[in-house]
């Protein structure tokens, strides 16, 4: 029987986005069905650039094509949606809580976000109420502690707009796929020995911004951790993006997350900067674990007591009021900023991180 455009369309409602559980059929990302002969051409357009699933759509797709015409050669090509079609996802997209649309999706659940599987023992966020806080350094030096105490640890970079421990790590290149019925992404082996996932790695130039909406930011987000293998991990941090907004909360939601650890600076607006990042938290039954003051103070080699460059701590004040830990207070250190710019963090071993390390162990 020749080889039939509506039979080829058919077969491809079977084929689910990985992320929505939406047929590609429905969300519009079938653009182009060719049938020459007993060649089927498909081109599809991808949600997400550089999207680590892309691999299994493509087999999902010329599978299903093979169902429907056992004898035809199957031609793939990929592609990405352009803005004015994101956003037009995108309002289909907030029609449900879920983050699906269809029949299909799964039924929602956690407030309207399915909580994916546990992966690793302990799953810790490393959060802020506020960017350039130094996040991601406290995340990176708090996974290399881990490692040197003999607790492997990788780290999920969700700063998916400003993403920074690749470059802190010195990673460079694409991860690999490790192939399978869901082919998986092998987290960047690093030079510290903390395997890592950052966007990154996975987009072709590292300095394009990634201009993406709510939906799209919260799909990427997931699939760096249900779609990639941590599993052998004993630790996982996750850097996540500042302040308390639709990421941060896709987090809290989505990901088995046994706790968070809040990084600060001393400013007067600390107060009110901790206050929403660990009543985000509590409202969500997130156990807050510690909070860090960072760049607390200068150590001057002429002076013998450090030089408190914004007045007197108040870390250890608000913790109280809060009633979480208080784990201490982090210097400004021009060498650890060499470092995190040179790629080689594991070159610092500050002994205040194998105490935090030892708190998390300790549980």
């Amino acid at each position: 029987m020749p080889t039939n455009r509506s039979r080829i369309l058919e077969a491809l409602r079977e084929v689910l986005d990985p992320e929505l559980g939406v047929s590609i059929v429905e969300l519009g990302l079938v653009k182009g069905i060719d049938v020459e002969g007993d060649t089927v051409r498909v081109h599809v357009d991808l949600t997400i650039e550089g999207c680590p699933l892309k691999q299994q759509i493509r087999q999902s797709v010329e599978a299903a094509v093979h169902k429907a015409a056992p004898e035809a050669k199957v031609e793939v090509t990929l592609g990405a949606l352009s803005r004015a079609e994101l956003d037009a996802l995108r309002g289909k997209l907030g029609a449900q809580r879920s983050g699906a649309i269809g029949s299909q999706a799964p039924a929602p659940q956690n407030g309207g976000i399915d909580l994916l599987p546990k992966k690793v023992p302990h799953i810790i966020a490393v959060g802020s109420g506020k960017g350039g806080v130094g996040k991601s350094s406290v995340t990176a030096q708090l996974a290399c502690a881990l490692v040197r105490e003999g607790h492997p640890c990788g780290i999920l970079d969700a700063d998916i707009t400003g993403p920074s421990i690749a470059r802190i790590f010195g990673a460079t290149g694409r991860p690999e796929v490790r192939e399978g019925e869901t082919p998986l992404l092998i987290p960047m082996p690093t030079e510290a020995g903390v395997p890592i996932l950052s966007m990154n790695l996975l987009v072709a130039d590292e300095k394009a911004p990634v201009i993406w909406r709510g939906p799209l930011i919260n799909g990427a987000i997931r699939q760096l951790y249900a779609q990639a293998a941590w599993e052998g991990l004993e630790y996982l941090l996750i850097d996540m993006p500042p302040g308390t907004g639709d990421a941060t909360l896709t987090i809290y939601q989505s990901l088995p997350v046994d706790g968070a650890l809040i990084v600060t600076t001393p400013q007067s607006l600390v107060g009110m900067i901790v206050a929403k990042s660990l009543g985000m938290a509590k409202a969500l039954r997130v156990p807050v674990l510690g909070l860090v003051e960072n760049f607390a103070y200068v150590q001057v080699p002429e002076r013998k007591e450090p030089y408190y460059l914004f007045g007197a701590l108040k870390g250890a004040e608000v913790a109280k009021e809060y009633g979480v830990p208080y784990w201490g207070a982090l210097p400004i250190d021009p060498a650890l900023a060499e470092a995190c710019d040179a790629g080689t963090i594991q070159s610092i071993d500050a002994p205040v991180f194998r105490g935090f390390a030892q708190k998390l162990i300790a549980g």
